[in-house]
């Protein structure tokens, strides 16, 4: 009762869109097991190649940078 109205939508939306990676998830698990039961002779790396590289890590930083702007743009507002 402490929200918002606008907060409780945003937190609604949130959650819808946490549902839909859920089931995004759910389907490329199926999708993989499928390929996997199909295949004569399956093996992980036929399934998922686990991404390696300097991609990952300019990723990676550009994320960090991204958390850290956010953090300065979150300490100019005082929360009670």
């Amino acid at each position: 009762m402490a929200l918002t109205h606008k907060e409780f939508h945003i937190l609604m939306k949130a959650e819808k869109e946490r549902g839909f990676d859920e089931m995004e998830k759910e389907a490329r698990i199926a999708i993989i097991r499928e390929s996997a039961h199909r295949a004569k002779k399956a093996k992980a790396a036929d399934l998922f190649k686990r991404p390696i590289g300097e991609m990952d890590e300019a990723v990676l930083q550009e994320k960090v940078d991204q958390a850290e702007h956010a953090s300065e743009w979150l300490s100019q507002f005082e929360f009670k």
